[in-house]
């Protein structure tokens, strides 16, 4: 499931309200939207799985949830993203990581403390 930009607008408003939020509730949200545009956009989402929604009485307004978690997603498009540069290698995802300048000895450490207890839960 790949979000856009534009979908991930209403995903992140979605996810920080932590509870179901109607059309309207969501333009207060993103003044600089349509109502047609996030209604296009909520269709993009539940079309996609990352949303589900209901229609509310015989108007036009529907109340949304999300499907899917921020933090699943995340998951989701970092493994994407091994699978797609890195070849599904870990190592070599971690590899450039370390490569890259801008590591900090603190990030380093973080890293290497991570993979530790990572490794010390799967014994």
């Amino acid at each position: 499931m790949q979000i856009t930009k534009a979908e991930m607008e209403i995903m992140q408003v979605i996810w920080e309200s932590e509870r179901r939020m109607t059309t309207k509730e969501i333009m207060e949200l993103l003044p600089d939207k349509k109502t047609t545009t996030i209604i296009t956009l909520a269709g993009r989402l539940i079309d996609k799985g990352a949303l589900q929604s209901v229609k509310l009485g015989r108007s036009h307004a529907h109340e949304y949830w999300a499907v899917i978690s921020e933090e699943d997603y995340r998951k989701m498009q970092t493994q994407s993203f091994v699978r797609s540069i890195h070849n599904g290698s870990a190592k070599s995802l971690i590899s450039a990581l370390f490569q890259d300048e801008n590591l900090t000895k603190k990030d380093i450490e973080e890293l290497r403390s991570f993979i530790n207890n990572e490794a010390d839960d799967h014994d």
